[in-house]
């Protein structure tokens, strides 16, 4: 009985190391952001649904400014460095005062 235990144990622990060889690539980092930018996305959030615009589509940068900071949706397949549509989507942008959190303005970018 202590061998047929044994026995398992063994078979157990090479399954569970061969499992853990089988992941040879590392997980992909997504995006990388600081924590404190993730409260202006969570304000723009509404305006983003209320316009329908699907994110999957679009890279989001959040800048800030003296009184206020702007949530910007850009297509992904946007020139880098240019301001407004140079994509397959719109661009759009939500502008967020920092006194109050609450939306300022919101628009498409030409």
């Amino acid at each position: 009985m202590k061998i047929f235990v044994w026995a398992m144990v063994f078979v157990i622990l090479v399954l569970g190391w061969s499992e853990v060889l089988a992941q040879s690539t590392p997980p992909r980092v997504i995006a990388e952001f600081a924590g404190a930018s993730l409260k202006w996305i969570h304000v723009a959030e509404p305006e983003l649904r209320r316009n329908h615009l699907n994110l999957d589509k679009y890279m989001v940068s959040v800048t800030e400014e003296d009184d206020s900071v702007t949530v910007s949706l850009l297509a992904t397949d946007a020139v880098k460095g240019t301001k407004g549509s140079s994509g397959s989507y719109p661009a759009y942008a939500v502008e967020i005062s920092k006194k109050d959190l609450r939306v300022v303005r919101s628009y498409y970018q030409r």
